[in-house]
């Protein structure tokens, strides 16, 4: 029972801590997707095929940068003892992230279809939220799919 209430408490910390990442990787993920966002703006493009590639962009390089902390944070564990090599845990990580990906993405096209085109005055910037719910809504299931698959150790298997 006991090591139950361990694993318990271990289990709880580790999410902790991969959403205190995945905070840093939403604040990565905004800043890119309003930079590239404002940058097809201004080009002319403000459609919602700009809001995907925005959203794409942002998720690209916050990958990178969650991968980096919780493989060296969250899911820290000697490198002997890991499934994986760093190399095959990245891809792995980044086919994970490709799922939590798609649920973010047909969050935000899902949301910006139900809001419509031109986007009432009572909602301000309706890209920009329905983005940040996409990525709430995804990641649950990047945390399931890192824990159990990614970060993976000999004896967790």
């Amino acid at each position: 029972m006991i090591e139950n209430l361990t694993a318990l408490v271990r289990r709880h910390r580790r999410f902790a801590l991969f959403l205190a990442v995945g905070a840093s990787g939403v604040v990565v993920n905004m800043i890119v997707y309003l930079g590239v966002l404002s940058a097809l703006d201004e080009g002319g493009r403000s459609d919602l095929l700009a809001t995907n590639i925005a959203a794409f962009c942002g998720w690209v390089v916050s990958v990178a940068s969650n991968f980096a902390l919780n493989d060296r944070l969250t899911f820290r564990i000697a490198e002997q003892r890991y499934s994986a090599r760093i190399g095959r845990r990245l891809l792995r990580y980044y086919g994970t992230a490709s799922v939590a990906f798609g649920i973010q993405a047909a969050v935000l096209n899902g949301l910006l279809a139900a809001v419509g085109e031109p986007a009432p005055t009572w909602l301000p910037f309706p890209r920009t939220l329905a983005n940040l719910c996409g990525i709430a809504v995804a990641t649950v299931a990047n945390y399931l799919l890192a824990r159990y698959w990614v970060f993976r150790t000999d004896d967790a298997s």
